[in-house]
């Protein structure tokens, strides 16, 4: 079968010893690897794709038709250009440059080889034994020298796609990473599958990319030199193929229409059954409780069966292209020779002329057939570019700049940075206050994304130790009025300011002067993209804390320490940033992380998983009411100015939650939690309670008092 494979692509082997097509062999190989990597790229994007984001709805992907031409054109220029002109543009544009001209050297071998099996099947006709043996060793010698010549060329044009895809991996996640692009993305569903985007997308459209351009290269290059000789041995046989090429070409794209649409459809289908049974297995707990097997049977085989006919459709037109195209290509195996046999019979030209067009002829053809040859491999690379180039546009409004009004109708975060300096007052007295405004909400409307009203006009002022407790019913806007604090989330008006002093300081005495900078995005108040909230002194604790993948010693030092701390403490100081928000206080060391595990009543987990170095997925090993204890370990050894907390202590019993509430008021952090216990509000001096908004009315749907105002204060203490 892989014999017959590559006479139906290369049908000129058949004329005769295969050792005359050592360059058409190599090109199969190249031809037949873009193919290969093409299927393989998006069966295991589709296949990985689903493990972590939900599908579409099935209208839209259905409804959804493929670019034209145009668009594709302009993606594929926007997403390959960067590189260029990047700061590896020299090293690129040198290994770009050697693998051209190594395309050139595989042409001119392929040129030596179609008069070198010329003159061997002349010898071969006459029965010259003497010239024929010389013709032999002329190709062992040509075999020895053109196969490390294709190897190589290969090699470079891998070793420059490896190269490429690396600097887009890395340009790609930073501008993902920055201005919180990739929580916009998830929270919005502005796209589908970020992930498979970056890993598979950006891997297959590198190395395809690169196969084309060279293949479309070596084409034009085929075309110089072998229409020359054909068009020497008999014009009229140039004018056959080009009008056999490009009819063939008419009727495959005509014939293969449809396959764009099937196969992009079958990526979602095979992502939507794959994400079924991946939810199966992330709630393998919850579907036992259930007994909800039947249940997940149904859907699950549901999802299938539309992967399954979406797939039938798809063989189904493959079938029909495959008919022509298998036609196609046997039939060339024929055709030059039955148009120079004449000529041949007549006595005008040698048998191995007639060997020689029907090499140049099957070089030409097969440059003229790309679209007939590689209309699957077309039609996935065509997909991959949409996908990235849907992508990068995401990725452009995320980080564009905001105009003036762009910032009117938006939540507007401010940051007042409390000076680090113990300084003097201009009397040469230290200031005698020392009570510092930490948090101020100005007006702040916020609203969903559809423009629903959650809260309306909301203002008040938060001083240090000056403890809030948010409460009111579910969907009232409570997590959504954190976020808003937390920059995550910018929908309705209004202004928002956090006063905030370096970490690990909360107990300095500090002038009561502050640095004033405002800013839209909370990645943007250190001066670089490699800022994050938590280095301004604020950190957010959900409900369901985050699980790094690494070990306990890890899980402890995230978000504010990672292994090169240090190294970004240093680049800090380095840009001249005097306003030192940036600067860490030191790693705690393996005492201090025992001593935290011991006060969050955490220090069984050394025995039970072996110490601070060792790796479990957390997620799965602790109970939820660990992970939240665990959660306010990192805050304790992180020591913000703020912390804002999402029912953190939810899954936990009261006297845990009581102590926990202990450690970090002792520790001197401030914080706003968000509660629904009664037994909370002992922990707290203000109270915030927002209600659902009335649509239909401009009243303020908030009260803010102190704790002892509040009458179910009152209640609590019963």
């Amino acid at each position: 079968m892989v014999t017959q494979a590559k006479l139906v692509v290369e049908p000129h082997f058949s004329c005769g010893i295969t050792v005359s097509t050592l360059e058409s062999s190599l090109k199969f190989a190249h031809r037949s690897s873009l193919r290969f990597h093409s299927f393989t790229a998006r069966r295991r994007l589709s296949l990985a794709a689903a493990a972590t984001t939900p599908p579409g709805p099935a209208s839209q992907d259905e409804q959804r038709k493929p670019p034209d031409l145009q668009t594709l054109t302009g993606r594929f220029w926007k997403i390959a250009v960067p590189y260029w002109s990047s700061d590896d543009k020299v090293q690129a544009r040198l290994q770009l440059a050697a693998v051209f001209a190594l395309t050139l050297g595989t042409t001119g071998i392929s040129v030596g080889f179609n008069f070198l099996g010329r003159d061997f099947y002349n010898a071969l006709a006459n029965k010259d034994q003497e010239q024929f043996t010389k013709q032999l060793l002329y190709y062992l010698a040509a075999f020895a020298g053109g196969i490390p010549i294709f190897v190589l060329r290969d090699y470079a044009r891998e070793k420059l796609a490896l190269r490429w895809r690396s600097w887009m991996t890395s340009y790609y996640m930073e501008r993902y990473l920055k201005n919180k692009t990739f929580y916009k993305i998830q929270s919005q569903s502005t796209i589908d599958n970020p992930d498979q985007r970056i890993v598979d997308d950006l891997s297959s459209f590198t190395g395809t990319a690169l196969s084309f351009s060279l293949t479309l290269f070596n084409a034009a290059i085929d075309l110089i030199s072998f229409s020359n000789i054909l068009y020497g041995i008999y014009p009229p046989l140039f004018i056959v193929l080009l009008a056999y090429s490009l009819g063939g070409t008419a009727i495959s794209v005509f014939l293969g229409r449809g396959l764009v649409g099937l196969n992009f459809l079958q990526e979602k289908k095979e992502a939507d059954f794959r994400y079924g049974l991946v939810r199966v297995r992330e709630n393998a707990e919850s579907i036992a409780f259930y007994g909800g097997e039947e249940n997940e049977m149904q859907l699950l085989l549901s999802r299938f069966k539309s992967a399954f006919e979406n797939l039938n459709q798809l063989l189904i037109s493959s079938r029909n292209l495959e008919f022509f195209t298998s036609g196609y290509r046997y039939l060339i195996q024929i055709l030059p020779a039955a148009v120079v046999a004449p000529m041949y019979f007549s006595g005008k030209i040698e048998f191995g002329v007639v060997n020689q067009s029907a090499s140049a002829f099957n070089h030409i053809l097969g440059d003229f057939s790309l679209i007939v040859y590689q209309f699957q491999a077309i039609s996935a690379f065509s997909a991959v570019i949409d996908r990235l180039g849907e992508f990068d546009d995401v990725l452009g409004i995320s980080n564009r700049k905001k105009g003036d009004h762009d910032l009117k109708e938006e939540i507007q975060l401010s940051f007042c940075l409390i000076s680090c300096s113990n300084g003097l007052q201009s009397n040469g007295s230290m200031p005698l206050s020392s009570h510092v405004k930490l948090l101020d909400v100005e007006q702040l409307t916020v609203q969903t994304p559809s423009k629903a009203t959650l809260i309306k006009d909301l203002s008040f002022e938060i001083y240090e130790k000056d403890h809030l407790l948010v409460t009111g019913p579910s969907g009232s806007g409570k997590t959504s009025l954190l976020r808003a604090v937390a920059g995550l989330w910018n929908f309705g008006s209004g202004a928002i300011t956090i006063y905030v002093r370096p970490r690990g300081e909360l107990d300095m005495p500090h002038s009561p002067d502050v640095i004033s900078s405002q800013v839209t995005s909370t990645n943007e108040i250190i001066g670089d993209s490699t800022g994050r909230r938590n280095s301004e002194g604020v950190i957010f604790l959900p409900q369901k804390p985050y699980m790094v993948l690494g070990t306990l010693r890890q899980q402890l030092l995230y978000p504010t320490w990672t292994e090169d701390s240090d190294n970004v403490v240093d680049d800090a100081k380095q840009s001249g940033d005097a306003r030192c928000v940036n600067e860490r206080p030191n790693q705690p060391t393996s005492d201090d992380l025992i001593q935290v595990l011991n006060d969050v009543s955490l220090r069984h987990l050394l025995s039970r998983f072996d110490g601070l170095d060792s790796t479990y997925e957390w997620s799965s090993v602790l109970s939820l009411g660990e992970q939240q204890r665990l959660a306010f370990a990192r805050l304790l050894l992180a020591k913000p100015t703020l912390a804002l907390l999402d029912e953190s202590t939810s899954a936990l019993d009261e006297a845990n939650e009581a102590r926990l509430y202990q450690l970090i008021q002792a520790a001197g952090i401030t914080y706003v939690s968000i509660g629904h216990r009664r037994t909370l509000y002992k922990y707290h001096k203000k109270v915030l309670h927002i209600s659902t908004a009335n649509t239909t009315s401009n009243q303020r749907n908030w009260s803010f008092k102190n704790v002892g105002e509040d009458s179910v204060y009152d209640f609590s203490k019963q």
